[in-house]
């Protein structure tokens, strides 16, 4: 086999697994929204920060559009989360993030710091 071609097929069969395992990538940065099932529930290693979105009176929220801005400003993320967790592999750093309920329109804002190792965690409530 061609080495092009086995480079080829190494990066389509790691797409692959990460499509299969509820990764996804917007701009370049791993993502995974999950729900709160007892499997969903694990700890996702090597996701610097969790994102929780839910009500002030305690129910969890999904089909959220969340925007991550790092400190110039820049969208380094944007995305609608499917479930109430949303794990991103972000760079250490720190980061403002805007989410907004689509059935309503509503925003929230807040502030995270990404650690190098370990996992930061932002409960967004409306």
């Amino acid at each position: 086999m061609k080495p092009g071609m086995r480079w080829l097929l190494t990066s389509l069969s790691l797409a692959l697994l990460a499509a299969a395992a509820g990764a996804l990538y917007a701009q370049g940065v791993a993502m995974l929204s999950t729900g709160v099932g007892k499997e969903e529930r694990v700890p996702h290693a090597g996701y610097s920060v969790l994102l929780v979105f839910s009500e002030k009176s305690g129910p969890l929220l999904a089909d959220i559009k969340v925007t991550v801005k790092d400190k110039a400003g820049k969208a380094v993320v944007e995305t609608t989360s499917e479930g109430p967790w949303l794990f991103l592999k972000l760079p250490a750093g720190t980061y403002k993030v805007e989410a907004t309920r689509t059935s309503s329109g509503k925003a929230v804002t807040g502030t995270v710091a990404a650690p190098a190792s370990g996992q930061a965690r932002l409960a967004l409530r409306w």
